[in-house]
C-alpha cells in the first residue's frame, strides 16, 4: 500500500514522464503495469468461469453414475465395505479435472457393479383378479350333488367367473381367498361345500327351524392355472328343502386372488 501511495504522489508533484527518484515509476512503467494487471485479472474471471462450468458438468455426471449404478435397487450402503469405499473415492476424483473419463469407467469397482435388472412387461390384469355374483331366484329342491349357479355377476376381473356354469377358472396360479354364503327356507338344511377339480376344500352346514336362516363358509386354497372351482351341495347327503334368494336375502359367491 505504501508503495502505491509513493507511486501516485511522484506522478501528481512531478508530472514527469520519467522520474529520477528511486522509489517512483514514470508513468509508462504505471500504465504498462496496470495493463498487466488487469489481463491477469480477465484471464482469472474467465477460468472461474470454466471451472464453475467443469464442476457443474461433474456434478451432473456423478449423481448419474450413482442412479445407474444403484438402479438395480442396491444401494451404496448395502455394498461391501471394500466396494462401497473404491466407488465413493472414484466418485470424488471426478471433480478432479485431471483424472480422465476413460480412466474413471475403467475402474475395477465399476466393473464389479451389477447391471441394473430390467422389468419384464407383462399381460397383467388392470384390476386385481376378484369376483362376485349371487342368485336372483331360489333352488326349490335342489338335492344333492348339486351345483349352485350364480347368476348375477357384480364384480367379474380376470374373466375367471362363468355365470352359465357357476364355476369360476383361475387365470393364473397364485393364493386365492373364497366365500360363500347360502340362505335355505324354514324347515330346510343343507351342507354346502366348496370344491376345487371335484375335491371338498370347505364346508358349512345350514339349517332353517321356524325361519329363513343363512350360514356363511370361507376357505384360502392355493390354486393352478385352469383350476376350477365351485360350490355344490354335499354328494353323500341328501338335503331337505330349498335354497333360497332374493333382493334381501342373497345368496352369494365370492372370491380374490392374494398373490395375483
Amino acid at each position: 500500500m505504501k508503495f502505491h501511495l509513493q507511486i501516485f504522489l511522484c506522478l501528481f508533484i512531478t508530472g514527469s514522464v520519467v522520474s529520477s527518484d528511486d522509489d517512483c515509476i514514470s508513468k509508462i512503467e504505471f500504465n504498462a503495469f496496470k495493463q498487466t494487471v488487469l489481463k491477469q485479472l480477465r484471464n482469472l474471471e474467465i477460468e472461474n468461469k470454466v471451472q464453475a462450468k467443469l464442476i457443474a458438468s461433474q456434478e451432473r455426471m456423478i449423481s448419474s453414475l450413482k442412479e445407474s449404478l444403484t438402479g438395480n435397487g442396491e444401494t451404496l450402503t448395502e455394498l461391501s465395505r471394500e466396494e462401497n469405499s473404491t466407488i465413493n473415492s472414484t466418485l470424488v476424483d471426478m471433480a478432479t479435472p485431471q483424472l480422465p473419463l476413460k480412466t474413471i469407467l475403467s475402474t475395477s469397482s465399476l466393473k464389479r457393479m451389477k447391471q441394473p435388472k430390467v422389468s419384464r412387461i407383462t399381460d397383467a390384469p388392470e384390476y386385481p383378479i376378484a369376483f362376485y355374483a349371487y342368485l336372483t331366484t331360489p333352488e326349490v329342491n335342489p338335492g344333492a350333488h348339486h351345483i349352485v349357479v350364480y347368476d348375477h355377476v357384480m364384480t367379474n376381473n380376470g374373466q375367471g367367473y362363468n355365470k352359465h356354469t357357476g364355476s369360476f377358472t383361475a387365470p393364473t396360479t397364485g393364493t386365492y381367498v373364497f366365500s360363500w354364503t347360502t340362505f335355505v327356507d324354514p324347515h330346510s338344511r343343507f351342507p354346502m361345500e366348496l370344491t376345487v377339480n371335484s375335491a371338498r376344500a370347505g364346508i358349512v352346514f345350514v339349517q332353517g327351524d321356524t325361519t329363513y336362516n343363512g350360514v356363511t363358509g370361507m376357505a384360502v386354497v392355493n390354486l393352478q392355472l385352469g383350476d376350477a372351482v365351485y360350490v355344490r351341495s354335499e354328494p353323500g347327503y341328501t338335503p331337505v328343502g330349498n335354497i333360497y334368494s332374493d333382493h334381501n336375502t342373497q345368496t352369494s359367491f365370492c372370491g380374490w386372488c392374494l398373490s395375483c
